[in-house]
């Protein structure tokens, strides 16, 4: 599980961090909310120009991309898999990569402004999503309890689930925990239906992650350093709306 990852300096704290994870939750699930009723159905409109700048989000129109690459699920070959998490070989901090990867034109320039603050970028292809494990557990009538993360190059990271936050149909909603016998480490989830999105900080293991949804069963994976990524763009925390308040 533990990889090489900065370590906490005495400038940031357990409490900055988390209050980071609720930050990027926010935006996470407001970025899934604005994703598709159903897995196909065609991309919602535009946000307004403010939200746009605010956000980034992934969830606009299919625009063209510099190199007019067009979206492709599936697009990289695979260097390292399980039986539930393939990880593509091409490096998405690359910006011929991110190109290919990328939806519209704000999601590539919120990747390529990204690029300094993280340590790395990996697409991961989920075999088996949220949604799936949560029909399969309610087929059987059992509780999920746990789920599987991927980390980066074929590390999977378990996570005990503490509190559930899901939609009537289970296509959708939140999950918070942490990781096994790691009380300093802190992982939410949000989904809908095969969107995912993911934060993982584990300061003991040097785990610090954020996962953003891309197509069903795709997660663009980051590993961040928190000196560099715990500053947001513009100073101020992305203001969300009245469901998910911060505590300031």
């Amino acid at each position: 599980m533990k990889q090489p990852a900065p370590s906490l300096s005495a400038g940031i704290s357990i409490r900055q961090l988390f209050l980071l994870l609720a930050v990027l939750l926010a935006v996470v699930v407001m970025v899934l909310m604005r994703s598709p009723n159903k897995p196909n159905d065609p991309l919602p409109a535009s946000p307004s120009p403010s939200a746009a700048k605010s956000f980034s989000v992934l969830a606009t129109p299919k625009a063209a991309l510099p190199n007019g690459s067009g979206l492709q699920s599936r697009r990289f070959a695979v260097a390292t898999s399980t039986a539930t998490h393939q990880w593509a070989v091409a490096d998405a901090r690359d910006t011929n990569v991110i190109r290919q990867i990328a939806h519209n034109e704000l999601e590539y320039q919120r990747m390529v402004d990204e690029n300094p603050r993280i340590l790395r970028r990996q697409l991961v292809y989920r075999n088996e999503t949220t949604a799936a494990v949560l029909e399969r557990a309610k087929a059987s009538g059992e509780a999920v309890k746990q789920l599987t993360l991927p980390g980066l190059d074929g590390q999977e990271i378990p996570f005990t689930i503490s509190r559930a936050d899901l939609e009537p149909s289970q296509q959708s909603g939140t999950f918070t925990g942490q990781l096994p016998d790691r009380p300093n480490s802190m992982v939410t989830l949000a989904f809908k239906f095969g969107r995912e999105a993911f934060t993982v900080v584990s300061p003991d293991d040097g785990i610090f992650l954020q996962a953003w949804p891309r197509e069903p069963g795709e997660i663009i994976l980051t590993s961040f350093d928190p000196e560099k990524y715990l500053p947001l763009p513009g100073g101020e925390p992305i203001k969300t709306t009245n469901t998910f308040k911060l505590a300031q």
